[in-house]
């Protein structure tokens, strides 16, 4: 058995769930740094839109994966993993605690469980999919288990109907590649990725309380400038692909003319709605996760402590 070298803690939930502020809190109690789980804070000029830390908050604690690329610059699950990887085992070889924070789920599960010897699969295959299913709402996952049974018969059988992300991993590898899931093997991105303790924690917000705080954040983002932050970047960089995220997508149709002010705030509230019920699938379907809220900050930090003393007392007795 491998022995267990690194722990690294994830702190997950849905969008607007209030995991920037939980995060921060927790990488200065425990000596932490973070690494950002998202496709779009990676971006230069992506600020108002992706909801980026601001440069106070990340004076406080040192931020990895912000702000390392041109906006059209290409990222995909694939090179989140291999850089994400890297940061880890930097963060861990220096004695600090790595704290992956974000909600792009389908990213982490690849940093955790490892990568198909494929090329790699871009995250717009994914998004299509997705929205190709959503329209089902509630029955969306079982409509993806449909489809896979029907493409790939030999991950469907191998694949809970409610595992949303194995299902729609195997569904995008299919249509990005014609290769079936079930005929490829999975591997770790690092030998230091078979060495890491995972302690995985999300962020639980009542439904409507959830929806107040997307409006608000909503607001907050066209108050702060979205509109002009867009405008600006469809000029510099017009084939970035983050401009076809939540929020710029619907800027740059507000620009075009297609729709008014109303309906901008209103759709830009109805998308990321409809993006957290999505991750709030994916965290359900997991089993590995903790659900808890603002004011299980404490109890955290102590299971975190507690978990990192019997891993270094264990490299002692070793």
């Amino acid at each position: 058995m491998t022995p267990i070298e690194q722990m690294v803690i994830a702190i997950l939930g849905p969008t607007a769930s209030g995991k920037t502020a939980f995060s921060i809190e927790l990488a200065e109690r425990l000596n932490g740094e973070i690494v950002a789980l998202d496709s779009t804070t990676p971006y230069k000029g992506f600020n108002i839109g992706s909801s980026k830390p601001s440069p106070s908050k990340q004076r406080l604690v040192r931020h990895h994966l912000i702000d390392i690329l041109n906006p059209e610059s290409p990222f995909s699950a694939f090179d989140f993993v291999k850089q994400a990887d890297e940061v880890i085992t930097d963060i861990c070889r220096r004695n600090k605690v790595p704290i992956v924070v974000g909600g792009t789920y389908f990213y982490l599960k690849s940093l955790q469980n490892g990568m198909y010897a494929i090329p790699p699969v871009d995250s717009s295959v994914v998004d299509s999919i997705e929205n190709e299913f959503e329209a089902f709402e509630e029955r969306s996952t079982a409509k993806m288990y449909e489809a896979l049974s029907s493409q790939d018969p030999g991950s469907a059988k191998h694949i809970h109907q409610n595992d949303r992300y194995r299902i729609l991993r195997a569904l995008s590898i299919f249509r990005a590649t014609g290769k079936k899931s079930s005929e490829l093997p999975l591997a770790p991105i690092s030998p230091d990725a078979t060495r890491r303790l995972w302690i995985k924690y999300a962020l639980l917000v009542p439904r409507h309380e959830l929806t107040q705080l997307i409006t608000a954040r909503t607001d907050k983002m066209l108050s702060q400038g979205i509109i002009e932050e867009t405008r600006l970047l469809k000029e510099a960089c017009p084939t970035s692909r983050a401009l076809q995220s939540i929020g710029y997508a619907e800027c740059v149709r507000f620009l075009a003319n297609q729709i008014d002010m109303k309906q901008l705030r209103n759709e830009i509230i109805e998308k990321t709605r409809q993006l957290a019920k999505r991750q709030m699938t994916w965290l359900r379907s997991d089993p590995e996760i903790r659900f808890v809220d603002q004011r299980d900050l404490e109890r955290v930090i102590l299971e975190i402590a507690n978990m990192n003393y019997i891993l270094k007392r264990g490299e002692q007795l070793l």
